[in-house]
């Protein structure tokens, strides 16, 4: 009896041996992994970065037809865009400048035009002078068009582009005519320069022998403007040695 009363004493003080220390818990499995195994699809949102496109701006650009035109009395043609109305009239020289003078425009207000003159000892050398003058002073540099030389002046000034190009007295053609050409590109318009110079690029003389036959517009001579001013020698004030017509062979010379 007391061998059982013993055993069961025993049996009572076994679960109270076993009790754990306080503030323990059971185990906690560590955190799932955020990251799927190798060759699995990650699950989640991610943020693809994105740019806009780059914009390209066309700028479209009118390209005129031309068309041929010529002079057959001062010996020289050039192809302009057909919408271009281009004219010649007679301009005023010095009072002791003799000699024939021409202005071909081939813009209005004086924005591209031509001079041609019977060339003289120091008419070309007054155009060069005076170009010369200009505000701020102007790169000078000789350029060769269509085996004509010419002295080429260029200065920019209030947003404007002025170009002149005067031609050496050996470059004037068969009938002692000799050219400038003029023009004031608006540094605004893209293209203007660009297409002044293309125009330029087709001034050429031809021999008096050809002139008959020489294909293209024959360019109107016009009356003189009555408001307009004497040509670009006698806006200078310099005095001029006479200069004989001589040769110049020119029968619309006084209209």
């Amino acid at each position: 009896m007391r061998w059982i009363l013993f055993a069961l004493l025993l049996l009572m003080m076994l679960p109270a041996g076993c009790t754990q220390p306080s503030g323990t818990g059971p185990a906690i499995p560590p955190a799932l992994a955020s990251t799927a195994p190798a060759g699995l699809p990650t699950m989640g949102l991610t943020m693809e970065e994105t740019t806009m496109p780059a914009q390209n701006v066309t700028i479209v650009r009118h390209i005129s037809q031309v068309r041929e035109i010529k002079d057959t009395e001062l010996l020289f043609s050039l192809q302009v865009p057909v919408e271009w109305n281009v004219s010649t009239y007679r301009i005023k020289n010095p009072d002791s400048v003799e000699g024939l003078s021409f202005r071909t425009n081939l813009q209005p207000y004086d924005g591209f035009y031509i001079e041609t003159y019977a060339i003289s000892r120091n008419q070309d050398q007054a155009y060069r002078d005076r170009f010369r003058e200009w505000i701020p002073e102007p790169e000078e540099t000789a350029v060769t068009v269509n085996g004509i030389t010419f002295d080429r002046f260029e200065s920019e000034s209030g947003g404007r582009e002025n170009v002149s190009y005067v031609v050496r007295k050996s470059s004037a053609n068969e009938r002692g005519f000799a050219s400038i050409i003029f023009y004031s590109a608006n540094k605004s318009h893209r293209f203007e320069q660009e297409d002044f110079e293309t125009v330029i690029s087709t001034f050429r003389y031809f021999p008096n022998a050809f002139a008959a036959g020489m294909p293209g517009d024959e360019i109107p001579r016009i009356p003189a403007p009555t408001d307009s001013s004497p040509g670009a020698i006698s806006r200078t004030g310099s005095s001029e040695p006479s200069v004989s017509t001589g040769s110049s062979g020119c029968s619309r010379c006084d209209g």
